[in-house]
């Protein structure tokens, strides 16, 4: 066996790092959250090359003793908390005493800060570990925290970095996020020069039409109440408001923006009967509960926590989203009245922003105690790991059980499948020297929508609708497949307003777009154009189409992908003739010979164009074989 060794402070904090300081973003977000702690009520946030080469985090916080400086790059140091008990009682969002330890063993980090009753500001450097000296340095009141060139010591780590745009792209989400958490604190975010957010820092419904518009919070019930001692507020999105995808779902939970599959999850089924599929709501919630009824140190980035008991949190969350959305007794002590912005026109409240932020600083100390009003009903029968553990083991077991049922489905409809193409197989070779002239002779049209044919000992019905739908189905996707997709320019281009994460998405799928024959346009940020569609698909409902490909971040390179193909379905459908016309019998000569031999196709959605009965089964109907 290898000899054990202690390692070294550098060897162990880039270790650190590796959890802490995932990318980019979790440089902004560690230490936006270190401003928030420290009381500041301004925030400036400023990345260059998508925070890679520099991050410049400046707040108007308490600041730093001169004294406690050289703390700050220490492991494990912290003006959060001071023993273990404090860990059933955390209500600052940074507390684990890694981050600046764990960015300043990767990057060069500057900081420059005063507190209130210090004349002068101090600065001091690191570079990758190695702590400079504290020097007198200009400041105004608070802390400013400049990180550059990250993983530059680390290139196997540098190299996994993505593009500039993408990086750039996650630190806006994270910007977001923080901005909804904290609508209180006035927010500059700016990238390579170019303002990118900016929010007043007056309350939630104007931070949200900040960042999302007003007609976002229109389509918005706001709501505030207290139910087992959770108290739940915010603003969800109306039955009818829906997103293409769940980066417009904000959950900010005691003042930390997180992710969690409980409180997800009991949204999405309060939801569940108004939505339809690959769509899903908009909400803003904040939740608050007792802080030793949730544990926030599961995670490294503090980014998911575990409650003492999910059923709790479930029900509770349901019930009051269910109520709303069904307007069940109780909605009305739910929604909120008295939000402005809900009640009056936009222009009648005018935002007005705060002067631009001076480069302030960072701070690191809080004392930012937790007052509540809730009533202390929040009460479990089962300790923390019990709950856990029993939760756990349910999700298990459901998620093993959904895989099964997913893996049995996919056999079957495989097989399903395969055996469907074998027939097909079969019936176009035994097709194929057949001819509709020669071969069958018409015997008319019956109840106005199928056509009859007899061959022999076989009698064939063709459903008009479904062989028509399929030649122009096969007409239009042999047109589009043909070079270059000829392109019909749209009178009025149409606007589509995207979040970071979709922007992000559809630059890198211009290109294929194009080529698909949708000429769609970056022309702002999060904001697109489209201005011209495919000739064939002059009717295509462009939105819509975009919110589809945009519902899970996916478009497969395929000559006619399946959102096209569905599109050029539904306009076929729409072409052809339908059941109830009664055609002539030249209409219904010109339809056979276009189906030719083609008797075992299928119309675009999967419904069959002809059945065929043989003598032997009519025989068997009256009784003249057994």
């Amino acid at each position: 066996m290898s000899r054990i060794n202690i390692l070294d402070k550098s060897v162990y904090n880039r270790i650190a790092a590796g959890e802490v300081v995932e990318r980019p973003f979790s440089v902004v977000k560690e230490l936006v959250e270190n401003s928030i702690d420290a009381g500041a009520t301004e925030i400036s946030v400023a990345i260059e090359d998508g925070g890679k080469s520099f991050v410049r985090i400046t707040d108007d916080g308490s600041g730093i003793e001169k004294d406690d400086l050289p703390k700050a790059f220490l492991p494990h140091a912290t003006s959060k908390i001071k023993d273990a008990d404090d860990l059933e009682m955390i209500m600052t969002l940074g507390f684990r005493g890694e981050a600046l330890a764990s960015i300043a063993a990767v990057s060069k980090v500057t900081i420059t800060t005063r507190t209130e009753k210090d004349d002068i500001g101090n600065s001091v450097t690191a570079n990758y570990g190695e702590i400079g000296e504290i020097e007198p340095y200009p400041s105004n009141k608070g802390t400013t925290v400049c990180v550059e060139n990250l993983f530059a010591n680390i290139p196997a780590r540098a190299k996994f970095l993505k593009p500039a745009k993408s990086e750039e792209a996650d630190i806006t989400n994270i910007i977001t996020r923080l901005m909804l958490a904290n609508p209180t604190i006035s927010f500059i975010y700016t990238s390579d020069g170019k303002e990118i957010l900016r929010s007043s820092g007056r309350s939630l419904d104007e931070t949200i039409i900040e960042i999302y518009g007003y007609d976002t919070i229109s389509d918005c019930t706001a709501i505030e109440t207290v139910k087992n001692g959770v108290r739940i507020s915010g603003f969800i999105g109306k039955h009818y408001f829906v997103k293409p995808n769940r980066t417009y779902q904000t959950v900010i939970l005691n003042g930390r923006y997180v992710v969690n599959g409980t409180i997800q999850s009991a949204v999405h089924n309060a939801y569940a009967g108004y939505l339809m599929k690959r769509k899903y709501p908009f909400y803003v919630l904040n939740i608050e509960i007792p802080p030793d009824a949730v544990d926030v140190n599961v995670h490294p980035n503090k980014t998911d926590v575990r409650f003492i008991d999910n059923q709790v949190i479930y029900s509770t969350v349901y019930s009051v989203i269910s109520k709303v959305l069904d307007g069940s007794v109780g909605a009305e002590e739910i929604i909120k009245k008295d939000s402005a912005y809900l009640q009056n026109d936009p222009g009648s409240r005018p935002i007005t922003l705060k002067p631009k932020l001076k480069d302030n600083g960072e701070q690191l100390h809080c004392d930012r105690p937790f007052v509540s009003s809730m009533p202390q009903m929040f009460s479990f029968g089962e300790s923390r790991d019990d709950a856990y553990e029993k939760f756990k083991a349910e999700i298990e077991a459901e998620n093993e059980k959904k895989q099964r049922e997913i893996a049995d489905i996919f056999a079957e409809n495989k097989k399903y499948i395969e055996e469907l193409d074998r027939e097909k197989e079969k019936e176009n070779a035994k097709q194929s020297a057949l001819d509709i002239e020669t071969d069958f002779r018409v015997v008319g049209q019956v109840l106005t929508t199928y056509l009859v044919l007899e061959r022999g000992e076989e009698v064939y019905f063709i459903d008009q609708h479904a062989a028509h739908e399929r030649l122009i189905f096969d007409k239009f996707v042999a047109e589009y497949k043909k070079g270059a997709v000829a392109e019909q320019p749209l009178l009025v281009p149409v606007e589509i307003y995207t979040n970071e994460k979709e922007t992000e998405f559809l630059i890198g799928k211009l290109d294929y777009l194009h080529g698909l024959g949708i000429d769609i346009v970056e022309y702002d940020v999060n904001r697109f154009n489209v201005y011209s569609v495919p000739a064939t698909l002059t009717d295509l409902d462009v939105k819509e189409f975009i919110d589809d490909v945009l519902s899970d971040m996916s478009l497969r390179q395929t000559d006619v992908p399946d959102l096209i193909r569905e599109t050029l379905a539904m306009k076929a459908c729409k072409a052809a003739i339908k059941a109830g016309k009664v055609l002539s019998d030249v209409e219904m000569k010109a339809l056979l010979d276009k189906l030719k031999d083609n008797m075992g196709l299928r119309c675009p959605h999967g419904r069959p164009v002809a059945i065929k009965i043989t003598r032997n089964e009519i025989d068997k109907w009256f009784k003249r074989i057994v």
